[in-house]
C-alpha cells in the first residue's frame, strides 16, 4: 500500500468525523513532529496502539477492500486496570473488510452514523479442523442483546445508532451501504497483531513514496 494513499485516507477519515459531528481526541491530529516532542510522556499510548492505523488488507484496491481504523483507548492483555477497548472505523460507501475471527476479543460492533452497516456472519470449524469457515450451520448473533439467528453466510443489517455483538471464533466480513459509515468498536482489550484470524492469508507492506503525515498506531510506522 503506497504511503500516499495511507496520508490521504487518513484526512479523508478526520474530514468525515468532521462532517458527521464525531470528535476525536486531540492525539489523532497530532503530527510526526508532535509525536516526537511528546514520547516521553506518550510511552503507554504508543504501547498500547492508540492513533491510526489504515489497511487495504494486500487488496490493491483501498476503495473496495480496506478501512482506515482508529483506536481511542484500551489497555495491555492480562492487565485488569484498563480492561476495555474502543475503535472507530471509518468506511466508503461500498468499502469491505476481509472475512476473520477473533481468539480472545468479544465486541460490540456499532453503526455510529451514516449508511447501513452490513455484517456477514459464519461458524468457524474447530481447531483440528484449522478453523475452516463453516458453511453450513446457522449462526446466532445478539444485536443490543436481541437474539438474531441467520443462515451461514447471512447478514446482519445494522442501522445506525443499533449494534451487533460478535463473540469469538465467529468469522465476520462487513461493508457500508448507503454512504459512508463510521463504525465504533467497543471491546475487551486487545492485541490486533495477535487476535485477528483471517480466512485467508494477508501480507502487508508499505511503498514509501511520499513522506509520511501521519504517524500508524499511535506513533508507531507500520514496516
Amino acid at each position: 500500500m503506497k504511503r500516499s494513499v495511507i496520508n490521504t485516507n487518513i484526512e479523508w477519515a478526520m474530514d468525515l468525523c468532521k462532517r458527521m459531528h464525531f470528535n476525536l481526541p486531540d492525539f489523532f491530529y497530532w503530527t510526526p513532529e508532535e509525536w516526537e516532542a511528546k514520547k516521553d510522556q506518550t510511552e503507554m499510548m504508543r504501547k498500547v496502539g492508540l492513533g491510526w492505523d489504515v489497511t487495504d488488507y494486500a487488496s490493491g484496491d483501498f476503495d473496495k477492500v480496506g478501512a482506515v481504523l482508529g483506536t481511542l483507548r484500551n489497555g495491555i492483555m492480562g492487565d485488569m486496570k484498563r480492561p476495555y477497548c474502543e475503535k472507530i472505523i471509518a468506511m466508503k460507501d461500498g468499502q469491505m473488510l476481509p472475512r476473520h475471527f477473533h481468539y480472545e476479543k468479544t465486541e460490540d460492533i456499532i453503526n455510529r452514523c451514516g449508511g447501513t452497516l452490513c455484517v456477514e456472519v459464519w461458524n468457524s470449524k474447530p481447531e483440528s479442523e484449522g478453523y475452516a469457515v463453516d458453511y453450513e450451520s446457522d449462526v446466532t448473533v445478539y444485536c443490543d442483546g436481541v437474539k438474531v439467528t441467520v443462515p451461514a453466510g447471512g447478514v446482519v443489517k445494522v442501522t445506525p445508532g443499533n449494534s451487533i455483538t460478535l463473540t469469538p471464533y465467529i468469522y465476520h466480513r462487513f461493508y457500508a451501504e448507503g454512504g459512508e459509515l463510521i463504525v465504533g468498536e467497543v471491546s475487551k482489550v486487545n492485541d490486533d497483531a495477535k487476535d485477528n484470524h483471517f480466512s485467508e492469508e494477508i501480507h502487508l507492506t508499505i511503498e514509501e513514496d511520499e513522506p509520511v503525515r501521519h504517524l500508524l498506531c499511535g506513533g508507531y510506522v507500520m514496516e
